[in-house]
Order: structure tokens, then sequence, then C-alpha cells
């Protein structure tokens, strides 16, 4: 999977102010994506010029979990392909947004990750 410019900038911004490995920023982002209740089905990324993510690396020994997260936000059975390279791609390029702007708003790590937990 390969994300946008855009959003491998701010996964590296919010790496670099949260202290947390680019994997870990972007199991938060799929986090804050699914606490939406937009689908991403639609979402088209600007570009696929920015980091490249191996599965494992995303979702690690969670894979089924995520998978059973993101059928039931997109209230359909996804196949692999679809999952990994369009939905879950997607729910990290509008998490990593979402995450990107509360940080900007709080400009603090304690209180973003505390508000996080809301």
């Amino acid at each position: 999977m390969k994300l946008s410019e855009e959003a491998s900038s701010q996964v590296n911004y919010l790496s670099n102010k949260l202290g947390l490995r680019r994997n870990i920023i972007c199991r938060l982002a799929v986090g804050r994506s699914l606490a939406e209740k937009e689908s991403v089905e639609y979402l088209k990324p600007n570009d696929g010029a920015g980091y490249e993510f191996n599965r494992p690396t995303i979702t690690g020994n969670q894979d089924e979990l995520f998978k059973a997260l993101v059928n039931q936000h997109e209230n359909k059975k996804l196949n692999d392909g679809e999952y990994f390279s369009k939905y879950l791609r997607n729910h990290i390029e509008k998490g990593v947004e979402l995450l990107y702007k509360e940080y900007e708003r709080t400009n603090s790590p304690i209180d973003f990750l505390v508000g996080l937990m809301k």
C-alpha cells in the first residue's frame, strides 16, 4: 500500500512530534477514521508518491480484527485486495488528516493523546 505524499508528510510530522513509529501513527489513524460515520469508499488520494507499507507492518498479528472492523464500518464483506489496498489505505489517509488537524489545534503531545481517549 502506498500513501499519498501529503499523508506521508503528516505521518512523519506526527511520528516526530509524538515519538511514535510511523506504523503506530497509521494504526491510530485507522481508529480515528473508523470513529467517523462516513464511508471511505469514494476517497481518492491525490497520488501514491508517499510511504509504502506492507500488510504485516500496518496490522501485525491483528489483521483479522482490522479487517472485521473495516468490513463492519463499510457494512459489506470486502475481499483481501479491496480491504488492504483501498479501504484500509483510505482509512489511514482520512485518519491521518484528522489526527494532524487535531494535533495542530492542541500543539501538545500530552493534550493530543488525552484527547484521543474522548
